[in-house]
């Protein structure tokens, strides 16, 4: 058979196409039929041809065309009997872009921030070819090519994209695809400065987190603080204490992305300040009063007395001068050089801030006089020793001295020295002095002198008891400044020390300072004889023996 056929047919569009044969058999032994087309739509009538003009067989298929028909084979066949022929006709169906989807790359796992991802413009079926390609991400226009590349993508990338693909009849687009990028972002509400007490709301954002399933694990410097399915963490109140640095991690079944930290700042009044005053009694008369605060802003301090601003950390008073002023983050420091009773006082400490303001104060009572030791405070036995009372400089009349030793009077005399040509260990202690004029009196404060001298002859002693089973004790106690390192030695064996060696079988050490306690278990008439204790320090060394009956 022969086929006549458009060389195109246009979508939709009814179409005839026409097979013949150049013979009819009118007894209908030839049969002529189209195969490959839709029934439901077609329509198939033929006829014979048999007068002067020719003769035939024709079998004509009118019928609509989809895009899908496009590159069809149509197939109409001739058959006598067993005998079959047949002739193959390729439709070529003209439409616009059809099929179209978008592939995205690469198509498994997170797209992180910083990625690159590739979308391309598939297009299933298009007669003529497609003459050009226009990309669209949220209804904005975006691209021309078939293949978008988005190289280091940006969490700004997230949206959904769809592309169109045009020919001369016309455009197809694509289904729009969502571009997920796994991307973690916190953010904090009022702000991420807030006044203590704010209710303040942390947030955990992906980019189109609604429909995914995640979940959320909260850190506050590095220290895990809940996990859940919730991408809010609320602070209802928040506290001085929940400052700090904020990390998320939020996890789906294909990984996790952590976030950026956020510093949260909390803003608070200053606490109550700690005052410290204190005046050195040894080196110098020196005043110093110190003040520190916890306060966010920092505060302003300022230290009064009386009512009289003496130093301020804003450094807007100038001191006087005999005053030295320090000031550092939520801190000052005063120091009043010959501190003297003018100086006494009720001193007070201010701190205030954009949020509110707290102050301490204490009493302040400076002592004119002072206690000076020479060569110094720590000195070796048989040093020659002076202490020294310098009073005020305003006291009236011929001044009359009293010296203290551990609370109680030594002597009185007008004599501002109290010497010790040959210091021993007995004349250690916290001196005193007392200096009267007639316009009144002042006392030191205490001044402690410290005499480093060998170990004195140590004391022996030892028991045997009885009760119980037969124990033997022998107690050694020394004194010596400083402490003295014990040993226990019966002949040249090493029995028991306090400076930590393995004691002899059936021995109980019990050290203490300048003592050691021995206790011999099971006693035998072996154990008796003479026990020597032997004490040492830096200053020197001492011995002393005793014999042990069994």
């Amino acid at each position: 058979p022969s086929v006549a056929a458009p060389p195109d047919v246009r979508e939709g569009q009814n179409s005839s196409l026409e097979c013949s044969t150049p013979y009819a058999c009118p007894w209908g032994d030839a049969v002529l039929r189209w195969e490959g087309h839709d029934p439901r739509v077609a329509t198939v009538s033929g006829w014979l041809q048999m007068d002067a003009s020719g003769v035939g067989h024709h079998l004509t298929l009118s019928t609509p065309f989809s895009w899908r028909d496009h590159s069809k084979k149509l197939l109409c066949e001739v058959s006598f009997g067993s005998r079959k022929a047949s002739t193959e006709v390729v439709l070529r169906v003209r439409h616009a872009p059809k099929d179209v989807q978008v592939w995205v790359s690469p198509s498994s796992g997170n797209i992180h921030v910083g990625d690159t991802v590739s979308l391309t413009c598939e297009v299933g079926s298009s007669h003529p070819p497609v003459s050009g390609f226009h990309w669209y991400k949220d209804g904005a226009a975006v691209g021309s090519e078939r293949v978008l590349t988005l190289r280091g993508v940006r969490r700004e990338d997230h949206g959904r994209y769809h592309c169109e693909a045009q020919n001369a009849l016309g455009a197809g687009t694509a289904p729009a695809t969502t571009l997920h990028v796994f991307s973690a972002e916190l953010s904090a509400s009022p702000a991420a400065e807030v006044r203590e007490g704010t209710a303040t709301t942390l947030s955990c954002d992906v980019p189109g987190r609604e429909g995914q399933e995640l979940n959320y694990t909260w850190y506050r410097n590095g220290a895990w603080l809940r996990e859940g399915t919730a991408h809010t963490l609320l602070l209802p109140a928040v506290a001085a204490s929940d400052a700090g640095l904020y990390s998320c991690k939020v996890t789906n079944r294909q990984g996790s992305d952590t976030a950026e930290p956020l510093s949260l700042s909390v803003t608070y009044p200053p606490r109550t300040p700690t005052l410290t005053l204190f005046q050195e009694t040894q080196g110098g008369r020196l005043a110093v009063v110190r003040c520190a605060v916890d306060s966010h802003p920092p505060a302003t301090l300022a230290i009064d007395r009386d009512g009289t601003v003496l130093a301020t950390s804003a450094a807007q008073v100038a001191p006087p001068q005999r005053f030295g002023v320090a000031a550092s983050r939520n801190f000052l420091r005063l120091e009043i050089r010959d501190a003297g009773p003018r100086d006494s006082g009720k001193y007070r400490c201010t701190a205030s801030n954009a949020h509110g303001n707290a102050s301490a104060a204490k009493v302040l009572v400076t002592r004119a006089a002072e206690l000076l030791i020479q060569p110094s405070a720590e000195v070796p036995e048989g040093t020659a020793v002076t202490l020294t009372c310098v009073g005020p400089g305003d006291t009236a009349g011929e001044p009359l001295y009293t010296w203290y030793r551990n609370g109680k009077r030594l002597r009185e005399g007008p004599a501002p020295t109290l010497r010790f040509p040959s210091v021993r260990g007995d004349d250690a202690g916290a001196f005193q002095c007392r200096v009267r004029g007639s316009n009144g009196s002042d006392a030191s404060g205490a001044v402690p002198l410290r005499v480093l001298y060998p170990p004195r002859p140590p004391v022996l002693s030892s028991f045997l008891q009885t009760r119980g089973g037969r124990l033997g004790i022998i107690q050694c106690s020394v004194e010596s400044d400083p402490e003295s390192n014990l040993t226990l030695r019966r002949g040249d064996a090493l029995l028991a020390c306090t400076g930590g060696c393995p004691p002899a079988p059936r021995v109980r050490v019990t050290p203490s300072y300048n003592s050691l306690r021995v206790e011999i278990q099971d006693v035998v008439l072996e154990d008796e004889g003479t026990y020597e204790c032997q004490a040492g320090n830096a200053q020197g060394s001492a011995r002393a023996a005793v014999e042990f009956r069994a």
